[in-house]
């Protein structure tokens, strides 16, 4: 109920008695009204809206202040309203806590981090109704710090421009607003000093000395105060600098007010006070702030809350496909975008353009905080990407490579069909229209023209190699013609007369790039490592190998491949009888290429069997692996590659079907690899792992290698490499369930607070088979034997309702002599979706990084 507070002698007298003893902190209704910033249309003079409401007295909530830190002297004085835009006017509406929080807090955050902003003008401070409108419960009745800073932390907030403080406290933001507001989210630290639950007076320890020492800090803080009726410029008091509760005075309500600072000598020598800024209007109390007493912040306010801030730049952090034509859609992923207004936009190299390169705009067809879906300019050169956001704030530059092929092709560099390597590529179409697919084969010589065929809708299709290109190293593109997208895997069969045995599999790349990491790598007795360079442009590029090994980095070969041909290092004539990492880059200026590496192996002490996997062409600060396992038979060991120049600090945890293991750290030096046996920290168990470093920009690449002699008959090595993304969608187009070839698939769900819900379907060649629902917990994985469902070839597809990690194992020993096993990491589905470049798929951004980071390892 709405109600204007008109004060006699009678009601004076009967709120002294009610409040002569403390009791339940439940807040008078404050005034309402109408009114807005800027004015008070309706108001007697003196009237106010209020609006505070206690925050539920949640533990979880309370801030450490042992972390403040008081060895040095406090300032006699602190000020930090200098940040701050014009004093506001909330009007009659009981919305002081989307101003304390809103307008005056966030406001003050983005100044410090924008310096150059103009608080004069609205679309740099931000909106109180924004904040307010969301959490009043559809009422004008006040709202809670709490809910306003869950908000905050979920949601963000918009400027002011954008959702102004109107007369309607009903009014929901649109699409763009949560959008934009999403920019502008504050970090999971916030909470309170103190958080009462009666009104006072007050007998607690010191409160005085926590604010002062944050305030100290740089930073300042909100509290829920009670107005009093003999409160400075109210109903009909003076103006007054500094306010002392009188100690008899009615409480008319809770207000939520910004503290801005403290000076130990307002009100006079000894005394000291908090400077508040309210917000009613900038006449109030003649300049709209006023220095409250310590003594009545120590035995009168309820509560005081703190909140941080969270970097609102723009960040890239994949594009997807990397190499695109002119005309293709790509998706852009990454982190405070904001939405598409003002002069957001996105940029592509564009040598022809008259401005300098970098200034080729992009068609936007969908603009959302974390994603971003644009048109490749037609004249568009490879070079850097960038967003601007709303304010032509410059993100990170994403990496971009023109196309050889059209957009939708599939690049296999791996491949051989000498005597006693057998080929196969594996081509999945998820789609709900027939794909129209063709293979060209980029051999030594180069590209042979492979070929033509049709994949049905929800179908898998496979095509032997041997059958086309005999005797021959050759590489795959594997292209849909028709527009309708697939994806392509390579799966290989080996028994040489040399003693190379076993099996090997990888994806496809969707898209070249200038650099690739092979965190992988042996050349130890019984070890045979190779790596395959594939240049798919028509003319000639240069290539350089770099080896990074425990013992720091050692310069590898320079090649020059011709157009449309592939390339083999054997680098045990490099770096003999040493654990290796590798790094592939491209030195030609606007072409890339793509590399993996395999191994054939037959150690000494038993491993046997051959891997493989694509290289990665990122480093990031946060991998996942989904597929492990440490059973008897069952060796593993995960590879870390550092290509920096820095050491980085990096920890490891297990997640198995049941528990979160914490694994070893240390520190990696620049230019150097590590190997981690899995089987030292959790044995007999299947696992999972997820590999940190301590922050962003700190980087590392991730595989995982596992050999495996099990008393059931399993035999051989597989290997994949871990994965910087996370996604709602995975597939995976090799699989097979006939007579001899043990499935299996491998879901992670890395996520701490959140189980995943999880759905498997199955694409044969005759369509579509239904697979097994199933719930994830948080942090943990499970494992689906595909044999149990379908017997035959099978690609699957993997959904789930929340962000998961999804690999596939194979165990193979038929009759007609295929053996081994052999793994690979799934395709995100952001590379299939039909009509578009895909949907739910993320590389972990800096924040999430950062809280995932935090949450394991204060677990």
């Amino acid at each position: 109920m709405k109600k204007r507070i008109v004060i006699s002698m009678v009601c004076v007298l009967a709120m002294l008695l009610a409040l002569v003893a403390a009791g339940p902190l439940v807040v008078a209704s404050p005034p309402g009204a109408s009114g807005g910033n800027g004015g008070e249309a309706g108001l007697a003079p003196g009237e106010h809206g209020l609006g505070w409401l206690p925050s539920e007295p949640d533990p979880k909530y309370k801030l450490d202040t042992s972390k403040l830190g008081t060895g040095m002297p406090l300032a006699a004085s602190v000020d930090l309203s200098a940040d701050l835009p014009p004093v506001g006017n909330q009007g009659a509406h009981n919305s002081c806590v989307g101003w304390a929080t809103g307008y005056y807090y966030k406001s003050w955050w983005e100044k410090r981090e924008h310096p150059s902003w103009d608080l004069t003008n609205d679309m740099y401070y931000f909106s109180p109704a924004f904040i307010y409108n969301q959490i009043n419960e559809g009422k004008d009745e006040g709202s809670r710090f709490s809910d306003a800073m869950t908000l905050l932390q979920n949601t963000g907030d918009c400027d002011y421009k954008q959702f102004p403080y109107i007369n309607d406290y009903l009014k929901q933001p649109n699409t763009t607003d949560v959008e934009a507001a999403k920019q502008y989210r504050i970090p999971d630290d916030w909470g309170f000093f103190f958080n009462e639950q009666t009104w006072g007076p007050y007998a607690r320890a010191d409160v005085i000395t926590d604010l002062k020492t944050h305030l100290d800090g740089g930073t300042p803080l909100v509290m829920g105060i009670p107005i009093y009726l003999d409160f400075p410029d109210y109903d009909v008091n003076p103006s007054a600098d500094y306010y002392v509760y009188d100690g008899s005075s009615a409480n008319a309500g809770g207000h939520a007010v910004f503290i801005a600072g403290y000076d130990d000598n307002a009100g006079g020598p000894g005394l000291g006070g908090f400077l508040m800024i309210n917000s009613w209007g900038s006449g109030w109390n003649g300049n709209g702030d006023v220095y409250l007493s310590y003594d009545f912040v120590q035995g009168y306010v309820p509560d005081a809350w703190a909140m941080g801030n969270r970097d609102s730049s723009p960040e890239i952090s994949g594009i997807t496909p990397s190499s695109a034509a002119g005309g293709d859609v790509v998706k852009i992923s990454g982190t405070n975008f904001g939405a598409s207004r003002r002069l957001a936009k996105v940029t592509f190299p564009d040598a022809g353009s008259a401005v300098a390169p970098g200034a080729g705009e992009a068609t936007v067809s969908s603009w959302k905080n974390d994603e971003i879906q644009v048109s490749v300019p037609n004249d568009v050169e490879s070079g850097n990407v960038y967003v601007y956001d709303w304010d032509s704030e410059k993100s990170n530059v994403g990496s971009f490579t023109v196309a050889p092929y059209s957009s939708g092709s599939w690049y296999l560099a791996e491949g051989a069909t000498w005597p006693g390597f057998g080929e196969w590529v594996l081509v999945q179409n998820p789609n709900t229209d027939d794909s129209v697919v063709e293979l060209t084969l980029l051999t030594p010589d180069g590209p042979v023209a492979g070929p033509t065929f049709t994949v049905d809708a929800q179908s898998r299709t496979t095509v032997n190699v041997n059958a086309l290109v005999p005797n021959q190293d050759v590489a795959t593109v594997v292209t849909s013609t028709n527009g309708v997208p697939i994806c392509a895997e390579r799966a290989m069969y080996v028994n040489t007369l040399d003693g190379k045995w076993g099996s090997h599999d990888s994806i496809g790349s969707p898209g070249v790039s200038d650099v690739w990491y092979l965190a992988e790598g042996a050349t130890w007795t019984g070890y045979d490592e190779w790596i395959m360079v594939m240049n798919p442009y028509s003319d000639t590029v240069d290539v350089e190998v770099t080896f990074q090994t425990p013992g720091g980095e050692i310069p590898g070969p320079r090649r020059s491949l011709p157009g449309g041909t592939r390339d083999t290092v054997h680098v045990n004539d490099f770096v003999p009888n040493s654990d290796i990492s590798t790094k592939v880059e491209c030195l030609t200026p606007g072409r890339g290429v793509i590399a993996e590496r395999s191994m054939y192996i037959n150690a000494p002490d038993g491993k046997v069997g051959c891997h493989n996997s694509m290289g990665s062409s990122q480093a990031g600060g946060g991998w996942a692996v989904a597929e492990g396992a440490t059973w008897p038979g069952f060796e593993e060991w995960v590879l870390i590659q550092n290509p920096t120049g820095s050491a980085v600090p990096v920890y490891l945890f297990f997640l198995t079907p049941t528990e979160i293991i914490t694994g070893p750290e240390f520190m990696l030096a620049a230019g150097s690899r590590k190997s981690i046996c899995v089987n030292d920290y959790v044995p007999l168990e299947d696992v999972s792992t997820l590999v940190f470093t301590d922050e962003e920009g700190q980087d590392v690449v991730v595989e995982m290698a596992m050999y495996i002699a099990t008393a059931e008959g399993k035999l051989g090595a597989h290997n994949s490499r871990g994965s910087i993304y996370s996604s709602t969608g995975w597939y995976l187009p090799e699989g097979c369930t006939a007579a001899g070839f043990d499935e299996w698939v491998l879901v992670m769900n890395p996520d701490t607070e959140n189980s995943a819900d999880v759905q498997l379907t199955f694409m044969t060649p005759e369509g579509p088979v239904a697979g097994p629902p199933a719930t994830l917990p948080p942090s943990s994985r499970k494992s689906f034997n595909v044999n149990d469902y379908y017997i035959g070839d099978v690609s699957t597809k993997v959904e789930s309702d929340q962000y998961v990690v999804c690999e596939r194992a194979m165990y193979v020993n038929t009759a007609d002599g295929k053996s081994g096993a052999h793994c690979s990491l799934g395709v995100l589905s952001a590379y299939v979706g039909q009509g578009s470049s895909g949907s739910g798929a993320s590389a972990l951004p800096a924040e999430t990084l950062s809280s995932l980071r935090s949450k394991y390892r204060n677990r």
